[in-house]
């Protein structure tokens, strides 16, 4: 997951420096609303990542209070 981080923060700082090259107007708007996506997709895989190190940190804790919350129940 951090090479593609990777890549759209490079991808991120190619469209900055051509977004400061453009003159207002209707290309520019447009650079500027994929630079927010390419932002944003940015922001999701790292909330991602840290969620997995969380899960991944925390497996083992949340089964068990999963099962003391919600024992099983054998089925007859």
């Amino acid at each position: 997951m951090e090479e593609a981080i990777k890549i759209l923060e490079h991808n991120e700082v190619v469209l900055m420096k051509k977004i400061k090259g453009l003159k207002d107007g209707k290309p520019k708007y447009a650079a500027s609303e994929k630079l927010r996506e390419l932002r944003d997709a940015i922001n999701i895989l790292r909330a991602h990542n840290e969620m997995d190190v969380y899960m991944s940190e925390n497996e083992d804790a949340i089964l068990i209070e999963q099962f003391t919350q919600h024992p099983p129940q054998a089925k007859a």
